[in-house]
């Protein structure tokens, strides 16, 4: 076997591993908090109707609406956070009961992860569908959502720049948020 052209640590620990879920869960909880937010409206405004022609108080109207609001935040903040560390608590499981290692190794073609306790996965360049990039890490998507992170700083041989590099050759360029 050759040797790899970038090889790359990563110690998934709960910053690294929000930081990498948190594009996907945005755009999920994003959606989630239109449809909720338009049906809210939808019931405020019809309240609002019965209220006008009840004459009644439209305190109970302010009421609701701030109602409304802190239960779009929950759905915006809070739901987000709680399905993160709960998938997080689950890898930490799997992996044996600490924050779960991955020796990643780049090669010309394809991606070899390499976990502590379950064996190692060869992705081709190829099968990846999206790479986003933030701060601390690097989020390779491929086949049904599944997601490989990169830890910026955890690079052995190579660095971030080697990797982008592998994958322009593909035509996976990534994207910063």
């Amino acid at each position: 076997m050759t040797e790899p052209l970038v090889r790359n640590h990563t110690e998934i620990t709960l910053r690294l591993f929000r930081e990498g879920a948190r594009p996907q869960l945005r755009r999920k909880y994003n959606r989630m908090t239109a449809m909720v937010a338009l049906a809210l409206l939808a019931a405020l405004a019809v309240l609002a109707v019965v209220m006008w022609f009840l004459s009644g108080s439209f305190s109970a109207l302010g009421m609701e609406a701030v109602l409304y609001v802190l239960v779009l935040g929950w759905i915006r903040i809070a739901l987000p956070r709680m399905e993160c560390k709960r998938a997080y608590q689950a890898m930490v499981n799997r992996s044996g009961g600490g924050a779960p290692c991955r020796e990643l190794l780049f090669y010309e073609d394809h991606l070899l992860v390499q976990p502590e306790t379950e064996e190692a996965v060869s992705i081709p360049y190829e099968a990846v569908t999206e790479v986003r990039e933030t701060k601390h890490a690097l989020t390779l998507s491929y086949t049904e959502g599944a997601r490989v992170l990169v830890d910026k700083d955890g690079f052995l041989q190579g660095s971030v720049e080697d990797v982008r590099a592998l994958l322009a050759g593909t035509g996976k360029a990534a994207s910063s948020l």
